[in-house]
């Protein structure tokens, strides 16, 4: 076994650099990165991103978590990722334990490890993990404070469940005001012991702690023992968007990452209500960052990094109140120093001429919309309230300014889905076509219903049945790059995605047996899940099945400021395929939400 205190001296020594593809991904010292002194810090936090370096360097949270904690003399934030295949297969045979990325520290020397929870797929990567770090995988078996905090937070933690007895404490909502309170909890209770500490992070807003919490009959109720000690509920944190929280030193990678460019959150939440998305319900209110700290951020990041690209990040960008300003005051300096501006969540229905004729006069990047169904019914259906006119005067618009790739975006299994709506993204696509637009790229992934959205009582299309669908739907590979997410992955996703505490047994049995990339199309392998259910005494069926409204949920003691009344008359405005209007431009939804804008001022 390498030493723990050796692992640089190793890395360095042995060669092992020189035997896997991507060195670069382990050995840290990019421009930028922060390596604080190890003594001296009085609590130090190892931030996992549970897939690869090329995937989990993009991750914007990553980010401002590494800035906040770093910025406090008294803490340290160190990353970490999952190794490569070729990596892991080293690791595991030379006994070499996860380790962080800046100062090479074995992870079980950190009192914090906090996972970002983004995708379910990741979840036996994080099993996988914990066991590399020699760190029991179960909570239960961590009562010595000898073994770090193990925090999860982003957007699965709104149902937490399914990885619950994995986890220490969850973080629902945002980290960037409730990261330092805990850090504060930690060290004001050093000589507590491990239940001790827990009982008092589980005081602070937003904060989980499982293991006072038991579940029953579909319910998660606190023990009877801490029902005085813990909340019936679990209130969501809302930040307020701070020129501060904005990372302006953002680390630059040596290998070419997923997104690898540069990055300023414009705005958080949407109001839109389109009601299959779960960042646009869980994330409400809308926050806005001023056009000033905006203006200021990107010049700062370009500064401050090279990079040749930056993008404005959110899940509506042009809804920002103030996107004409920004634009026309960021694209002269752009296109002064050849740099391209991205807004990736485009929508057909706000583009404008305006927008799309400053941005064609940088250096385009590839278009992406994203209709989501074929048909206006159904789009009425699921709440995306845009028409076929508007994605096509977008399209035309985007041709008339230079743009030669654009993407598009669909779903299948949608709930009342008929051939006939399928039928209309071919109608879309053929349109697309006609316009004159070269290279076309069409997915189309399996719908999964998510919790605290409308469609989280909603059935899931099984196996069979996507690829009914995917079938139906080849003949786009005519027409454009076409890709259908594997019908397979759609379904573990939905299990993982409306589960239950039963299935952590699953997720350990699936890494067992060498489930660890799941969410790489060639990592995954149904047959493994299949095994795992059924040596679990597990129907994965029942947790995609249709939901009752009188029957609890999982996830209801996570309180993401929606009312269960909103979704209810949602899900029933859907099966009669009536649109609502987005509560910024007129009559407020009553979603439950807004008692929470005060806080995020």
């Amino acid at each position: 076994m390498v030493e723990q205190k050796n692992i640089s001296a190793f890395l360095n020594e042995s060669g092992v650099l020189l035997s896997v593809e991507k060195p670069s991904r382990y050995i840290g010292n990019e421009y930028n990165a922060i390596r604080k002194k190890w003594r001296e810090a009085s609590l130090k936090y190892l931030l996992v991103f549970p897939d690869i370096y090329d995937i989990g360097m993009s991750h914007l949270g990553t980010r401002i978590l590494y800035d906040i904690i770093n910025a406090r003399e008294d803490l340290l934030a160190e990353r970490a990722y999952l190794p490569w295949m070729d990596m892991l297969d080293v690791m595991e045979e030379e006994e070499i334990p996860a380790f962080s990325i800046e100062n090479k520290k074995p992870a079980g020397e950190f009192d914090i490890i906090g996972f970002s929870l983004l995708y379910e797929l990741s979840y036996p990567g994080i099993v996988k993990f914990l066991e590399l770090s020699k760190i029991p995988v179960y909570s239960k078996d961590r009562d010595s404070k000898e073994y770090p905090l193990i925090i999860g937070g982003g957007p699965c933690v709104f149902n937490p469940e399914p990885v619950a007895p994995f986890f220490d404490a969850f973080l629902i909502g945002d980290g960037e005001e409730a990261v330092l309170e805990i850090s504060d909890c930690i060290r004001e209770h050093p000589n507590k012991s491990r239940e001790e500490q827990l009982l008092e992070l589980a005081k602070i807003k937003g904060v989980y702690v499982p293991r006072f919490y038991q579940y029953k009959e579909g319910s998660v109720l606190p023990k009877r023992e801490y029902q005085k000690s813990v909340p019936d509920k679990i209130e969501k944190r809302v930040a307020p968007l701070k020129k501060e929280a904005i990372p302006i030193k953002q680390i630059v990678p040596y290998l070419q990452t997923v997104h690898d460019r540069g990055v300023v959150e414009v705005l958080r939440g949407c109001t839109r209500g389109c009601r299959f998305c779960h960042a646009g319900m869980v994330y409400r209110p809308v926050r806005e960052r001023s056009k000033d700290d905006i203006v200021q951020s990107v010049n700062e990041i370009v500064e401050n990094t090279g990079y040749e690209e930056i993008s404005l990040l959110s899940l509506s960008t042009l809804d920002h109140t103030s996107i004409d300003g920004i634009t026309g005051a960021l694209v002269p300096e752009m296109k002064k120093k050849r740099i391209s501006l991205s807004i990736p969540s485009s929508r057909a229905d706000r583009f404008g001429v305006k927008i799309a004729e400053r941005i064609a006069s940088l250096r385009k990047t590839g278009l992406t919309i994203a209709p989501e169904a074929g048909s206006q019914r159904m789009r009425d259906r699921i709440n995306k309230n845009i028409r076929l006119d508007d994605i096509l005067e977008m399209v035309e618009s985007a041709k008339a300014k230079g743009w030669k790739r654009i993407k598009l975006y669909f779903m299948a299994g949608l709930p009342g889905e008929t051939e006939e709506d399928l039928d209309g993204i071919y109608d879309i696509v053929k349109r697309v076509k006609a316009i004159g637009i070269r290279k076309i790229s069409v997915s189309v992934s399996g719908f999964i219903p998510k919790p605290h959205t409308p469609f989280q009582y909603s059935k899931q299309a099984n196996v069979e049945e996507l690829h009914q669908k995917l079938r139906y739907l080849s003949g786009l590979k005519k027409l454009s790059s076409y890709e259908f997410h594997k019908p397979e992955i759609s379904f573990v996703e939905g299990v993982l995605s409306r589960g239950d505490r039963d299935l952590a047994g699953v997720i350990r049995e699936v890494s067992a047996n060498g489930g660890y990339l799941e969410a790489w199309r060639d990592r995954f392998d149904y047959a493994r899940w299949q095994h795992a259910f059924e040596k679990e005494g597990i129907d994965p069926c029942r947790y995609t099945e249709e939901r009752q409204f009188d029957k609890p949920l999982p996830w209801d003691h996570i309180d993401s400021g929606l009312g269960k009344h909103f979704l209810e008359k949602e899900l029933k405005k859907s099966e009669e395929a009536l649109s609502t209007p987005d509560c910024r431009d007129g009559t407020c939804t009553r979603c439950g939400v807004c008692y929470t804008v005060e806080e995020a001022k």
